[in-house]
């Protein structure tokens, strides 16, 4: 099998306990795809209100040595 197409379509010829099979092996995959961490992806803003945030907070460290 190739394509999504030909992926959707087996299924139909699978007994009915197979499909069962099929259907918990997808959900265990999804489950364990949905549990890895994705990495954050940070806009130039967020970046940059981020450092803003930490330049402030070491200043205030230092105040208080």
């Amino acid at each position: 099998m190739s394509t999504v197409q030909e992926i959707e379509e087996a299924p139909d010829r699978l007994p009915l306990e197979e499909k069962e099979g099929l259907l918990r092996f997808l959900a265990i995959r999804l489950r364990k795809d949905r549990a890895q961490p994705h990495p954050r992806i940070y806009s130039p803003g967020e970046i940059s209100s981020m450092l803003a945030e930490d330049e402030v907070d070491g200043e205030r460290l230092r105040k208080s040595l």
